[in-house]
């Protein structure tokens, strides 16, 4: 009997001391090296605000039938501001809604010697246009287009009488593209390039049984700064 019990203590021994070696023998796990940040993209939801300078150029046929014909292409500088609202679709494809308003210098005055002069101006303009863009984190390059207005003024005489002294608000559509780039989470600078036709509007003429009508379109370019809340 004694010596049963001798043999499983030795048993119990030796398991014990087995156990020991084997905890002995575990390699603590290495701890894990801190995951890096995952980067995202620009968020480009939200409305915006901003102002935009830029330099159009424009051409005009003005035609008094049957007496005179005037043709011109005219220059000059502009200045206005714009707003508008973005939406994100998750995908990288940026929707969005913009309108902007647009003091302008674009004019020239166009003569015949003393026979005949006519001078144009596109005094200011709009928009209200969709957009649609693919954005590349802080780059979004888009195309948009839309309805546009614009005051044009116009004077004409042809041997000293006047045949045309007024100005209308046209109304016409536009189509550009640009890229809008987000320097900071809040400030989105543009750059930008449209056209936009004016369409062709009848004139009063001073002078009874004559005609009038005129068409209209510009180019410009534009560079604009806005603010995104």
């Amino acid at each position: 009997m004694g010596a049963r019990i001798s043999i499983i203590a030795s048993g119990v021994l030796a398991l014990l001391a087995t156990g020991a070696h084997a905890a002995d023998a575990i390699v603590p796990e290495t701890p894990l090296a801190p995951a890096a940040p995952i980067a995202t993209n620009f968020n480009w939801s939200g409305a915006y605000i901003g102002g935009q300078v830029g330099y159009g150029w424009a051409s005009s046929k003005l035609l008094v039938d049957p007496a005179a014909a005037f043709k011109g292409n005219m220059g000059g500088f502009l200045g206005g501001v714009y707003a508008g609202y973005n939406f994100d679709t998750g995908t990288n494809v940026i929707l969005g809604v913009d309108g902007d308003f647009t003091g302008t210098s674009v004019g020239e005055t166009i003569s015949h010697g003393d026979l005949a002069s006519a001078k144009t101006r596109l005094r200011w303009s709009g928009a209200a246009r969709a957009r649609v863009g693919y954005a590349f984190d802080r780059f979004l390059p888009y195309i948009a287009g839309g309805a546009a207005f614009g005051n044009i003024g116009d004077k004409a005489h042809i041997l000293g009488t006047r045949l045309i002294s007024q100005s209308k608000t046209q109304t016409g559509w536009t189509v550009g593209g640009g890229v809008d780039y987000a320097v900071t989470d809040n400030i989105v600078t543009r750059f930008e390039y449209r056209y936009t036709d004016f369409g062709k509007r009848n004139l009063d003429l001073a002078v009874p049984g004559l005609k009038a009508n005129e068409k209209m379109n510009s180019s410009d370019i534009r560079l604009g700064v806005a603010y995104k809340f």
